[in-house]
């Protein structure tokens, strides 16, 4: 329902109508005893512009809201994993620094806020490796539904860490 490349965690992408729709959507699936499950991003916000331009993010607009520039250039590196950016100079995808703890209370609130709003039953997360790990427990209980993440990983010692 989001965006893979937001810049405003609060907007809905308008390609797939307004909360307005996004709540009638909603209430027809509950009707017929159906769930709706919506996909999030957590871990990026994007920028065509290089530099970034900070002050066109919401609410993190910032430099200081995000980890330096960096590349992911080794994924077994878990480090630059977690905190280097995805995307390319074409479109960067600026890692949000989920370090911060006014970071992780505003996310948190975020996805509390998002579930009351829209009636969402589940929540599928994108690109959770690279965040660290303890972040997760207190994102997933504040948004009080099921969710479940995206780990693009093909070991099965690796993606086990991310089942508990």
């Amino acid at each position: 329902m989001f965006r893979y490349w937001p810049q405003d965690i609060y907007s809905l992408n308008p390609r797939f109508g307004t909360g307005k729709d996004l709540k009638a959507l909603a209430d027809a699936l509950h009707k017929r005893n159906m769930y709706l499950m919506v996909d999030v991003v957590v871990n990026h916000l994007a920028s065509k512009d290089s530099p970034p331009s900070f002050s066109s993010f919401n609410p993190f607009n910032k430099e200081s809201d995000f980890h330096p520039r960096c590349l992911v250039t080794d994924y077994n590196n878990q480090t630059q994993v977690e905190q280097c950016w995805l995307g390319d100079d074409k479109l960067a995808l600026i890692d949000v620094n989920t370090e911060n703890d006014d970071i992780v209370n505003t996310y948190n609130d975020w996805i509390k806020t998002l579930v009351g709003n829209y009636s969402i039953d589940g929540i599928r997360i994108d690109t959770v490796k690279h965040i660290r790990k303890d972040f997760w427990p207190k994102f997933a209980s504040s948004s009080g539904v099921y969710t479940i993440g995206e780990v693009l990983h093909n070991e099965t010692d690796y993606l086990a860490g991310y089942t508990r």
